[in-house]
């Protein structure tokens, strides 16, 4: 195993690093075999937090789940719980005690692809005229 990085069998089910079985959905499988939750789990053998660790067909079997089901998907997860996670202004927002290694490393990898004003203006743009981050639909 080497740390930060899923193994996967000839089926594409990742492996659980602490039994060493493969299955469809290792958190779940963690969760209920070895009394441990996501976050402890991803921290202890340096998976990144943000990615779920599953296999390709669960994956998808949940995306179509989610496509089927896109407008209650989003009134729910994005505007009703996002209330609370929204910008406030004047807040000091993050601070650099309060990010996670994993975070800070990834920022500082992010920042070495030197991109330029110009790119990240127009990133924001394509981001703006995506639907999910338009402002205007989500702030009611």
């Amino acid at each position: 195993m080497s740390y930060g990085v899923i193994e996967y069998n000839s089926e594409g089910k990742p492996k659980c690093e602490i039994c060493g079985k493969y299955f469809k959905r290792v958190i779940s499988h963690v969760r209920q075999k070895h009394d441990m939750n996501e976050k402890e789990y991803k921290t202890t053998f340096g998976f990144d937090l943000h990615k779920g660790i599953c296999s390709k067909d669960s994956s998808e079997k949940s995306r179509k789940a989610v496509y089927e089901n896109y407008d209650k998907c989003i009134n729910n997860n994005l505007i009703s719980k996002g209330n609370k996670t929204r910008f406030i202004s004047g807040h000091k927002g993050r601070t650099k005690n309060k990010v996670s290694e994993q975070t800070r490393l990834r920022l500082i990898e992010h920042a070495k692809n030197n991109i330029t004003d110009e790119q990240r203006k127009l990133n924001g743009k394509k981001l703006g005229e995506s639907g999910l981050g338009n402002k205007s639909k989500y702030s009611k």
